[in-house]
């Protein structure tokens, strides 16, 4: 029988389409990975930041509602904030007022937390001065959600009691207006960010929500010359936002 599969493939001419394809050569395909990482380069650390300030602020949003809410709770046990007795020590206002009201993982007193624990202001000092770093008998607690909130203790004080929020708990940088941030409780408005009205020392309080104020000369402003104690009311101020202007 004939075989009627007599030509060979080897000889047949490749299809048109493929005769005319054209690749890249090496060289270029070369520059262009090389476009590409540069713009990566350039562009990721804002992508990275931008990433770092949503968080923060959800975090930070989350934890104040928290505590704010556990305030209010108080109220209907302890009675109006009035008549809360703000010359505890941080410790004994925490059993006092609070400790009913979170699920918690830890309790520890400042004396112990201290050893563990360091706090950098904003410009990058490290905390010397503040009762957050200085007072033994100043009040830890860990929260489920991660952050670590701190009631603070007040020598005679008796118009507010400051609380801390640790957003990341031990996790870097532990740094005033980056994942560290300082709120009071006053009366009759709860909890507000430091320095708000009777919410802070005679020395940096002020009575309205201003940004020229709280990015200022002040001490406690939110700049990377200062400790940035004011960055909590900065944030609130933009509406729980960290904006392109923020000292990040």
């Amino acid at each position: 029988m004939k075989n009627v599969y007599t030509r060979s493939f080897e000889s047949a001419p490749p299809p048109q389409n493929i005769r005319n394809t054209k690749a890249f050569t090496l060289a270029e395909v070369l520059i262009t990975l090389g476009i590409i990482g540069v713009v990566a380069a350039l562009t990721m650390p804002s992508v990275v930041a931008n990433y770092q300030k949503k968080a923060t602020v959800t975090q930070l949003k989350k934890a104040y509602s928290e505590i704010a809410q556990a305030i209010k709770l108080s109220q209907i046990q302890n009675g109006e904030i009035n008549n809360w007795d703000f010359s505890l020590s941080g410790t004994d206002f925490y059993y006092q007022y609070l400790q009913k009201y979170f699920i918690k993982n830890k309790e520890i007193q400042n004396k112990e937390f201290k050893k563990q624990y360091i706090v950098k202001n904003l410009n990058g000092t490290q905390c010397t001065s503040e009762v957050w770093c200085t007072q033994n008998d100043s009040f830890y607690t860990y929260l489920p959600n991660g952050s670590i909130m701190g009631i603070m203790t007040h020598s005679k004080e008796s118009k507010y009691k400051s609380i801390t929020i640790d957003i990341n708990g031990f996790k870097a940088p532990n740094q005033i207006g980056k994942d560290f941030f300082v709120f009071s409780i006053i009366y009759p408005d709860g909890l507000v960010p430091y320095g708000y009205k009777d919410g802070g020392t005679s020395g940096g309080k002020f009575d309205n929500l201003e940004k020229g104020q709280l990015t200022g000369t002040a001490e406690y402003a939110c700049n990377k010359q200062r400790q940035g104690i004011w960055c909590s009311a900065l944030i609130m101020l933009e509406n729980w936002e960290i904006t392109q202007d923020y000292p990040w």
